[in-house]
């Protein structure tokens, strides 16, 4: 028996409730009078609670003891833990995991604990008062029944497929059963989380009580249950009710709805296994008795949590979670924050407005200033717009788009400027506009007002020479468009005082966004890495490749969409200057293929925001490749006397993708970025590097850097400076390193 389970000690223990033990427990046990029996979750020393095996272990041996009682009516489970039930399994854990018999085995060791709690002789209650995650809500589906809260934190999901894992311990088995397969098949696919009341409306909660009365209320439940009063009603909201019932209730409607989910994810899962594997399960196994299912989902978890795409989402994870608990920049310990209240946004373009709308919606009055009211009303717009889009996917309440449309104030002058605690210039890319206006705010702003620029790539050191006091300047990339990345570059320059970045950064994770801090350096991080992929896919162009084969062949690595199909988003004049930026500060390596200059300049062409670039895009929506790229590939073969080739898909990823790994190399080399795993993890938020490959870092790792050396070295002899090997991977390489050792913190 485990040190740190509740063990009796003397049977006059049992009776009174009260438990001894040898070490403080994860599980503690108490029985009142009224022979109610609780449970309180509250793993010693962490944060939230967890199933670590230890605690599956615990669980098992509390289980030995409630089944030998027989004065128990019923077990009322909850957690000490504030704003969490139970966050889900130890994920440190499943790194562990690297061959299927030991996924296997520990999937089917949590399915029995969570098997055995459900058949107490006893009804048990959960109650939810916070996140009820993964395992946590597998643990809580297996109880008779669920309290929720309404709280803001109370949330219930499986997010199990975005670690590159399935349900293990019952989840694709019993959330069906609750919810109806559609539902289960959105929450399981899709990773979502329903909140309080939405978890009482779908079936999976029993009740739904205010957090202020769950004191009140539990109690009520519980005496409704132990009176077996009303018992039918309080359990008839699980049967799946509406239109999804004409499709689960019959073989041929299920068979569509396996379609359709599969179809879906053929879209949307970009080569990971994990959300396929969930599917095939819960097909396979819906309708069939409980235990057979179980077995399938055990192997189903086994056949996938020894993968690679299972490592690199959890190292994903833990990444953000390194970066969400960096509350703190080098040099700024003891620091006191600045308490950052109220906001302005010089700018109200496309990105201004959503900047002011982000502040707005995390509940933070922002003052959006321009040249005039006409460009002013355009912020409001996009904030306006951005808040519909919340509306018609029912995340937001109509009722509450006038109180968050209330927190955005617009002005032509700097009246109000002196109250605000930051300022966002977010001005035209232009680096003399933006040191002008720069100099303008800081004499309209008190002494202790944080200043920072939204630049993609334009020098921080150099705009701070405007600044009477650069050590309170920071820039803040924001990344378009505003509402839906979750990345924010904060960049530091050389004067930037250690208090204001870590001020920025902290804002940035108020806003809901994950903030990687880096060094001052053309492109900084992100564009850096991103641009010479790009133009490397116009050099490929230019030399024989085809646009929509290009595309095709990137799509098919796993990202989200292929390099000219971005440009277009990202604008082809704003992608070609930010660009040219880079080559004036690196040089031959980072030259610009003519054809894009061409492109932009010559054709005029902009990109999805005139619905005219690489593609072109009709009323409908629908894209088709632009006739003038070939005009434009074409003047510039003939100006350069180039004979087109046939580039195969081997020679796309290549050049596209090692050209990423080259650079972020360099960023290492350089310190721009403290750690690989924050490297990684930014290229995955800020461009949409296939997660399940890591990032540049992870996949040159899987690549062997060895090997990526030799490519790069016979594409460096063929197309220079570009693909030269940077130093560090050169170094690695002959050391036999890797930059995620195994079995080592991933940051």
């Amino acid at each position: 028996m485990a040190d740190t389970i509740i063990t009796p000690q003397d049977p006059a223990d049992i009776g009174s409730g009260v438990i001894r033990r040898n070490h403080k427990p994860a599980l503690s046990l108490s029985i009142d009078e009224e022979h109610v029996a609780r449970v309180v979750f509250d793993l010693p020393d962490e944060k939230v609670n967890k199933f670590a095996a230890s605690v599956v272990r615990e669980l098992n041996e509390l289980i030995d003891l409630l089944i030998k009682r027989t004065d128990v009516r019923i077990l009322v489970f909850s957690s000490a833990k504030k704003d969490v039930f139970i966050a889900g399994a130890d994920i440190k854990e499943i790194t562990n995991i690297t061959i299927s018999a030991d996924a296997l085995g520990k999937a089917r060791a949590g399915q029995q604990a969570f098997q055995r709690w459900s058949e107490l002789p006893f009804p048990t209650l959960a109650v939810i008062d916070g996140a009820c995650l993964g395992g946590g809500l597998e643990f809580a589906m297996a109880c008779t029944y669920r309290l929720v809260t309404d709280a803001e934190k109370t949330s219930l999901g499986l997010p199990e497929v975005s670690l590159g894992i399935i349900p293990g311990w019952g989840g694709t088995q019993r959330l069906p059963r609750l919810v109806g397969p559609m539902q289960a098949l959105e929450m399981i696919l899709q990773s979502k989380q329903v909140n309080g009341p939405k978890a009482l409306k779908i079936g999976l909660a029993d009740a739904c009580v205010a957090r202020a009365f769950l004191d009140v209320e539990a109690p009520a439940l519980i005496a409704r249950i132990l009176a077996r009063d009303r018992l039918e009603a309080l359990t008839s909201g699980r049967k799946p009710e509406g239109t999804s019932r004409l499709l689960e209730q019959n073989p041929f409607g299920r068979m569509l709805l396996w379609k359709q989910a599969r179809s879906q994810l053929g879209k949307k899962a970009r080569g990971m296994p994990a959300p396929f594997k969930a599917l095939e399960v819960v097909r396979q196994t819906y309708g069939g008795a409980l235990e057979a299912g179980l077995v399938r989902e055990a192997e189903g978890f086994a056949e996938v949590a020894p993968t690679p795409e299972c490592k690199c989402l959890i190292d994903c994870f833990f990444a953000s979670e390194a970066l969400r608990k960096a509350d703190r920049a080098p040099g700024a310990d003891g620091a006191t924050l600045a308490e950052i209240n109220q906001v302005a946004v010089l700018g109200a373009g496309v990105m201004g407005g959503g900047i002011a709308w982000l502040f707005a919606d995390k509940g933070i009055p922002v003052r959006v200033k321009d040249i005039g009211w006409e460009a002013v009303a355009k912020a409001f717009h996009t904030a306006a717009d951005y808040n519909n889009q919340l509306v018609k996917i029912r995340k937001l309440k109509p009722q509450e788009v006038g109180l968050r449309m209330a927190r955005i104030t617009g002005a032509i002058d700097y009246q109000g400027f002196q109250h605000c605690d930051l300022v966002v210039e977010a001005v035209v890319e232009n680096l003399e506009i933006k040191k002008k206006v720069l100099a303008e705010v800081e004499a309209q702003v008190s002494d202790t007002c944080l200043i920072v620029s939204n630049t993609s790539s334009l020098s921080i050191t150099e705009m701070a020479t405007a600044l009477k006091h650069p050590e309170r300047f920071v820039g803040m990339h924001f990344f378009n468009p505003v509402n839906r990345m979750p990345l924010i570059e904060v960049i530091a320059g050389p004067q930037t005082s250690p208090q204001a970045v870590q001020a920025v950064a902290a804002l940035a994770r108020r806003l809901g966004k994950t903030a990687v801090v880096v060094k001052d350096c053309p492109g900084f991080l992100v564009n850096r890495i991103l641009l010479p992929y790009m133009v490397e896919a116009a050099w490929m162009l230019q030399e024989g490749g085809d646009v929509l084969a290009i595309d095709a062949a990137i799509r098919s690595f796993g990202m989200p969409m292929g390099p000219f199909t971005l440009t277009d988003a990202v604008g082809i004049d704003v992608g070609t200057k930010v660009a040219n930026v880079l080559a004036q500060g690196y040089g031959e390596r980072m030259q610009v293929a003519p054809v894009l200059d061409v492109i932009a300049h010559d054709f005029k062409l902009l990109g999805a925001k005139a619905k005219k670039g690489f593609y072109i895009e009709d009323a409908k929506g629908r894209k088709s490749l632009n006739g003038d790229i070939t005009l434009a590939v074409k003047k510039v073969r003939d100006q350069r006397r180039i004979a087109p080739r046939d580039i195969q898909a081997d020679e796309i990823l290549d050049r596209c993708l090692l050209i990423m790994v080259n650079e972020a190399a360099r960023c290492l080399e350089e310190g721009i970025v403290a750690k690989p795993a924050f490297l990684d993890l930014a290229m995955v938020m800020g461009t949409g590097f296939p997660p399940q490959k890591g990032g540049p870092l992870h996949y040159a790792d899987q690549l062997g850097l060895k090997t990526v050396i030799e490519r790069l070295n016979r594409l460096h002899l063929r197309f220079g400076a570009r693909f030269k090997p940077a130093a560090l991977l050169v170094a690695k390489s002959q050391r036999g390193e890797r930059f995620f050792p195994p079995n080592q913190p991933i940051a």
